[in-house]
């Protein structure tokens, strides 16, 4: 039922029922009708991509995983993020870090918890890691209305960030500058960040040795880690500010699309 044509409310969003404590008179409360309408307006409002807008605990699956370990992995990670939704803000943790291979849901779970926690009356903003640097470096020209402070103020100052895709970006000292700002911001204001990263701190070596025309034998190649792409000082600083969680599956990505050719 659409809000405007709801009996109910009249359109106000808001209807009269009986006081709780069975007191004479009634109070008025959120009406039902609109509960479609507001989870939409908060998922615009949070920035969150049409892409991740289904995203809930809910719809969360910790099934994929071919191996114990792996449906293991998905799963403490899934009661990570909502044993940290369930406490905040009393948790001791003022964060999490979601770190994994692309696929593994990472960046579903953190917008599972951000939608939850923005839906209880918390503010709650998404920032794709890439998008923001290429925002910024767009502000640069002399035709941009936009300044950089502009662009990362509300990114600095939301209660609760999900900075997404962290590390994605080719390292430099200006996208590590970019990365302290916004980090030493909300450190050093004690607020909540939810990350995602496709880098680990221990990444496991790709491919095999590789023997030169002269004989010599060439290591496999080894991915990045964390520290490698934002700067040993903004890694240690997210040891503070996030409780770290690993996952380890497959792709959902890619076991989808295979179950779909099967």
């Amino acid at each position: 039922m659409a809000l405007e044509n709801c009996t109910l409310c009249r359109g106000t969003g808001w209807k009269l029922v009986p006081r709780p404590d069975g007191a004479v008179g009634k109070v008025a409360v959120r009406c039902d009708c609109g509960i479609e309408e507001r989870s939409t307006r908060v998922v615009e409002r949070a920035r969150i991509p049409k892409r991740y807008e289904h995203c809930d605990f809910e719809s969360y699956s910790t099934d994929v995983g071919s191996t114990q370990p792996q449906r293991h992995s998905l799963q403490q990670a899934k009661l990570s993020a909502q044993a940290f939704v369930r406490d905040y803000p009393g948790s001791s943790e003022k964060g999490l870090l979601f770190m994994g291979a692309s696929g593994v849901g990472k960046t579903h779970l953190a917008v599972a918890a951000l939608k939850e926690l923005i839906q209880r009356g918390h503010a709650g903003l998404f920032c794709d890691y890439r998008e923001l640097l290429k925002e910024i470096q767009a502000s640069y020209n002399p035709a941009s209305e936009s300044t950089e402070m502009r662009i990362l103020e509300p990114i600095r100052s939301v209660e609760i960030l999900v900075l997404d895709d962290l590390g994605a970006s080719k390292p430099s000292d200006w996208v590590r500058d970019i990365v302290g700002i916004v980090l030493n911001a909300r450190y050093n204001e004690s607020r909540t960040t939810i990350v995602t990263s496709s880098y680990l701190d221990n990444p496991a070596s790709e491919g095999e040795a590789t023997r030169l025309p002269t004989g010599k034998l060439m290591p496999p190649t080894r991915e990045d880690t964390l520290e490698q792409r934002i700067g040993s000082r903004m890694r240690s600083r997210l040891y503070e500010m996030c409780r770290t969680v690993e996952i380890f599956a497959p792709d959902f990505r890619r076991e989808k699309t295979q179950a779909g050719r099967a």
